[in-house]
């Protein structure tokens, strides 16, 4: 009988039977000893024991079966979602089941969660900042299943349909060093369906022939162990929603009117498998995968509106095996391991093959001559057919170990390789393209775990940190000496720091985390991608000191109501932190650093639940982002040296300071038919007005603002035969507001969708 509880006193050891009833009691000296036997449904046991020294005892129970009449059995428990935000760490974690018969992915699920702000250029496929309480883009980083996202191939979080999805945990600030990352700000891990045996199809059609589809299913063998796990998912959209543009002719705008994006068409797909085996003697997890995934994007603009393309093009494809291994109690008791490694090899290309032609937001080309009257042979932004063929290597290893049953050690090693070669058949010779570009980083990770009481829990934990990169850089810029030369960069950093959680009583619980961390530049930031942002090489490291002090209170003994309130007071102070550089008037961007910042900020959720019938729920974050740096070293060919910072005290711009919210549901049971579920879900989504450039430059109506926005979604969905089939129907941005986001580019206006899902 697997599940039985024993009890042996003197020393109150406990044991549970496993799946086969068999159990141990581990270290126990010679004596007289008393055995409690539990289950329910049968009788309890009482046996006295004799443990000798030269042998052990055998024992072999049998219980008997008792019936008895009750009248209400209250059962409660922790989901996995509760376990994660008790933590230590100051985390968000939001389940996904709720979800399953809407067209949210990853990224919409995200945008709802406190201190999360995702920044996007446009529709599906489209590139987006995530912001986490003032930290954006590689600052934060992302997993599934605890394994960096980083060598995810083609797919983005707006591909990750929310049927592959468990459940989302945010993890503000300090991050867990058995992630083994050197995130700056935050992490977010994805964790995916791990249930052995389902299968769960969908395909969704929507607006501006919008087509989502989704295959996930797992087979798993009980008696051999043997597993089989698959992921497939299909989008497509031609994404030709209305904007609001300026239309030029002749280089002069001449109109401004709504027009429809036709040139944004985006596709992606993606398979992901895994086998092995589980619950073996020597692995609980030994799994082989491969997933395969590929994109291709027309780009209809740059980095900002000003300019509209007709015929440049972005594609990629990636394959990559993984290896995945995990054993607990692996030699001895309490030492537990996991292997994780990857090797991603993908080819991506930019073209940009169109002479001498430009388009306006009508659509309509015009041609561009020379000076001498002959036509162009410049492309629309850079002529160019660049390929980048690129090799991600990415390993990690976890090890833990319980010195006693209230303190552990984990030790993290990861290790990333990444090179590009770049190859442009419209410039062969190009002299960057003639250095290969290679980045080595490490990240080392040591953590000790220490439980007080079953109040108190602390963990302290140091990290280090080094990166090799190998690039090329141009000198002497405009001058005779003009010249490519290779540049070698080698760079140490370490970081510590410390999470406690103390519960004041079962329902509030109070936490304080602090870290000094690094995070070292990502190969886009230093590189480029080839096309939109440009390569810096000279690009350091950026360090953070993040402080976040919070406090959250959630009760179940209000009868039918459920009540949680919770908040977070956080400071960042930033040094070198890497940003992105805009130029209004340029499609262009690049990456550098700003050597001081400081980040105050407050977060706040409140939800509440009657019975599973309604939810209701808000959060508001206001985050106020500042450059603290008084001087700044300017380095020119006119001059060079400390200069006094005119953005010194200003607010970063492009960044919300401002953004909540809110959420409302209903669920109706056996609606016509029964084993049916009706639910109806409200969202709204607020951001107050914030500046696309500095707040100093420009005055009144030539300060370049973002609006306010509030944009409002709407979901029904109708389940019969307990889930097995739902079709849902969604509005979103139901009042068809005028949406703007990163670098003031407009989103898509109200879109209705439809979806059809089974699942067993």
């Amino acid at each position: 009988m697997p599940g039985v509880n024993l009890v042996l006193n003197p020393g109150n050891k406990g044991v549970t039977t496993d799946i086969n009833g068999e159990f141990t009691f581990q270290n126990i000296s010679s004596g007289t000893y008393k055995l409690q036997v539990s289950c329910i449904g049968f009788q309890s046991l009482n046996r006295e024991v004799q443990v000798k020294d030269e042998k052990s005892p055998a024992l072999q129970l049998v219980l008997v079966p008792e019936n008895y009449m009750i009248n209400d059995v209250v059962v409660s428990g922790k989901s996995a979602t509760r376990r994660v935000i008790e933590q230590a760490y100051q985390v968000s974690s939001v389940s996904t089941k709720e979800l399953f018969n809407s067209t949210s992915d990853a990224k919409s699920v995200l945008d709802r969660i406190p201190g999360v702000r995702i920044q996007e250029e446009g529709g599906l496929g489209s590139d987006l900042s995530f912001t986490l309480n003032g930290f954006s883009g590689d600052q934060v980083k992302f997993f599934m299943d605890g394994i960096p996202m980083d060598n995810a191939g083609s797919m983005t979080l707006g591909d990750l349909p929310v049927n592959m999805i468990e459940r989302i945990d945010v993890y503000k600030g300090v991050v867990p060093v058995w992630l083994g990352t050197d995130a700056l700000g935050g992490a977010v891990n994805i964790i995916t369906n791990r249930t052995n045996n389902y299968l769960d199809a969908s395909y969704a059609y929507g607006s501006f022939n919008t087509h989502r589809a989704s295959l996930n299913g797992a087979y798993t063998n009980e008696e051999t162990g043997f597993t089989f796990r698959g992921n497939l998912f299909y989008n497509y959209s031609d994404n030709h929603y209305k904007v609001w543009a300026r239309i030029v002719e002749n280089n002069t705008v001449v109109d401004t009117a709504w027009v429809r994006r036709f040139h944004d068409r985006y596709r992606s797909g993606s398979l992901k498998l895994e086998t092995g085996l589980v619950d073996k003697s020597f692995a609980d997890q030994l799994l082989l995968g491969f997933m395969l995934s590929a994109n291709d994007k027309q780009v209809q603009h740059g980095a900002t509106m000003n300019t509209v393309y007709g015929g440049i093009v972005r594609n990629s494809q990636s394959v990559m095996p993984t290896l995945r291994y995990n054993k607990k109690d692996l030699l001895t008791e309490g030492l537990d391991v996991s292997l994780y490694s990857a090797l991603n090899r993908s080819r991506s290309e930019v073209i940009d093959t169109l002479q001498g032609v430009r388009y306006n937001w009508l659509g309509e080309q015009s041609i561009i001559y020379t000076s001498n009257g002959e036509r162009s042979t410049d492309g629309e932004f850079y002529r160019t057919f660049t390929t980048l063929d690129e090799t991600d290597f990415n390993t990690q290893l976890n090890a833990g170990y319980a010195l006693s049953t209230r303190s552990s050690l984990a030790l993290n090693y990861s290790l990333n390789y990444f090179h590009r070669k770049a190859h442009d058949t419209e410039h062969p010779d190009e002299p960057a393209n003639r250095f290969p570009k290679d980045l080595t980083k490490q990240v080392l990770g040591l953590a000790y775990k220490f439980d007080l009481n079953n109040k108190w829990s602390t963990t302290l934990f140091g990290k280090m940190y080094h990166i090799h990169a190998a690039t090329s850089k141009l000198f002497d810029f405009a001058m005779e000496t003009q010249r490519v030369e290779a540049v070698d960069n080698k760079q140490f950093n370490f970081g510590y720091g410390l999470a406690t959680s103390y519960f004041v009583m079962p329902e509030l619980q109070l936490k304080f985390s602090y870290e000094h961390t690094a995070r070292m530049p990502m190969p886009e930031e230093i590189f480029g991608d080839g096309l939109f942002v440009e390569a810096n090489p000279d690009l350091g490291p950026e360090q953070s000191d993040n402080i976040n002090l919070g406090a959250a209170f959630s009760t179940q003994k209000l009868g039918n109501h459920h009540l949680s309130v919770g908040s977070s007071l956080i400071y960042r102070e930033a040094k070198d932190l890497i940003y992105t550089v805009v130029t209004v008037s340029s499609p262009q961007t690049r990456y550098d650093n700003l050597s001081d910042t400081r980040v105050l900020g407050v977060e706040g959720n409140l939800q509440y639940a009657w019975k599973d019938v309604f939810h209701a729920g808000a959060n508001v974050t206001y985050q106020d982002i500042t450059d603290r740096a008084k001087l700044i070293y300017n380095e020119s060919y006119t001059g060079s040296g400390w200069q006094t910072n005119y953005h010194y005290g200003f607010r970063l711009p492009n960044k919300p300071y401002l953004f909540a919210n809110f959420n409302a549901g209903a669920t109706a049971k056996n609606v016509l038919v029964d084993g049916s579920t009706l639910n109806v879900n409200y969202f709204v989504n607020f951001v107050e007005k914030y500046f696309l450039t500095w707040t100093e430059l420009g005055a009144g109506s030539d300060k370049y603002i973002i609006p306010r926005q509030v944009s409002h979604d709407i979901e029904l969905s109708y389940s019969l035969q307990n889930g097995k089939y739902n079709i849902a129907a969604e509005c979103r941005n139901l009042f068809n507001e005028k949406l703007y986001d990163k670098y003031y580019l407009q989103k898509p206006g109200r879109s209705f969708s439809i979806k059809l899902r089974y699942t067993i």
